[in-house]
């Protein structure tokens, strides 16, 4: 995946004898280094015809974050001042990191007193450069920095979720439930944010007494809101229990051909759910039902009879086509069905439904040895089952409903 594009906002004159050049050079080559792209707007990357302030715009669009190299020449250029608005609008709206790199022969007095410094930059962190020989600790300075514009650009949506979440809480919350998790604490609270959604949604087997995710979950809830309180513990919980391995099964079975079919070892089709929700890798999970088989004669006629009325009054699937456009649209659609799967019952869904459908069947364990060559999770043992499922329950009893806010 391509790196951060870093705007390199600066003015240095050709010809110039001071610190501008040399702090240009060994920029670009850091941020190259740490697999930033830089992106420089000067008269050789102009396009013929393309306007100076146009070609500014685009570059401060495209980038991911600024770094200011302020130069004598810089405090009095109106360039560098445009870019520094831009960065600064930018970073009101959604957080656009600016870094102020500092040269020798400038003080941030006269960075207040220059036509800087009514957008007050000394707000933004301030890195000395004091040559080429301290290039390491400009390095260490600035590496939070980075690592935020690297977060920003990688990770999943579920991730970049629980961390919008994750704006709302305090930074003495966010590091106590980093502590319990074995987060490193990080004095820039975006990039602890970061950090603190991957311990959240990191594989992590439930314990029997003190919990880490548990009490992690007891610092961060609850939130503004029992819809976003709700979400942040099935998200959390979710990725947290179910292993990463029969996620990756789940998804390996709709590559397989027809028919579709995962079984499940488990008691609940809760546990079921939240298979279906990691398996998804989505904030929302791919829509799925229930359906029971009910004794006596014509019951496979009866089930699948059953599945075409769910499709129809709650997806609006009535026939392949549809249920093709569904799959491509928001994934499979998975029917859960608590019943071992024997080969009448799977012969008859698969004839009745060749595309669109994942079928789960959820068996308790005991009775594994009937299921058949169908793809097998691995699933949890008993009282880790329980656990994630009540963890659940009770989070959300307490957090996540209209009362408990």
């Amino acid at each position: 995946m391509p790196g951060p594009h870093v705007f390199l906002s600066r003015s240095e004159p050709v010809g110039c004898t001071c610190n501008c050049w040399p702090a240009r050079r060994a920029m670009e080559e850091l941020l190259h280094q740490e697999g930033c792209e830089p992106v420089v707007v000067d008269r050789e990357s102009l396009v013929p015809g393309q306007d100076w302030m146009e070609a500014i715009s685009d570059g401060m669009g495209s980038a991911h974050g600024m770094l200011l190299i302020v130069s004598s020449h810089a405090l009095k250029s109106e360039h560098v001042q445009n870019e520094l608005a831009m960065a600064e609008l930018r970073n009101r709206h959604d957080g656009f990191p600016v870094i102020l790199l500092m040269l020798p022969e400038v003080t941030l007095d006269a960075l207040e007193k220059s036509g800087l410094g009514s957008l007050s930059p000394t707000r933004r962190q301030t890195v000395v450069w004091s040559g080429k020989a301290d290039i390491e600790s400009v390095r260490r300075d600035i590496s939070p920095q980075l690592d935020l514009m690297h977060s920003e650009l990688s990770g999943a949506k579920v991730h970049h979720r629980v961390v919008h979440h994750l704006r709302e809480v305090d930074a003495q919350s966010l590091s106590r439930a980093g502590a319990t998790l074995g987060v490193p604490v990080e004095t820039l609270s975006p990039l602890m944010r970061h950090r603190l959604a991957s311990g959240l949604l990191s594989e992590r087997p439930s314990e029997p007494e003190t919990d880490p995710l548990r009490a992690a979950l007891t610092e961060l809830l609850p939130l503004s809101g029992p819809d976003a309180s709700r979400e942040l513990i099935q998200l959390s919980v979710t990725h947290a229990r179910v292993p990463a391995d029969d996620a990756d099964r789940m998804r390996g079975v709709l590559g397989t051909g027809f028919p579709r079919v995962a079984v499940l070892p488990a008691l609940s089709t809760d546990t079921a759910r939240r298979y279906i929700h990691r398996a998804s890798e989505q904030p929302l999970p791919w829509d799925h039902f229930v359906v029971t088989l009910t004794a006596g004669a014509g019951v496979l006629g009866d089930l699948v009879q059953r599945i075409g009325e769910e499709l129809l009054e709650e997806f609006d699937i009535h026939d392949e086509e549809t249920l093709r456009e569904h799959e491509h649209d928001f994934g499979p659609v998975v029917v859960i069905v608590p019943h071992p799967p024997d080969a009448d019952l799977v012969r008859a869904l698969d004839t009745t439904y060749p595309v669109g459908l994942l079928f789960l069947f959820v068996v308790d364990g005991e009775l594994l040895g009937a299921t058949g060559a169908h793809t097998r999770l691995e699933g949890l043992p008993a009282w880790r089952e329980e656990e994630m499922n009540r963890t659940v329950r009770r989070f959300v009893r307490r957090y996540g409903s209209t009362l408990s806010n």
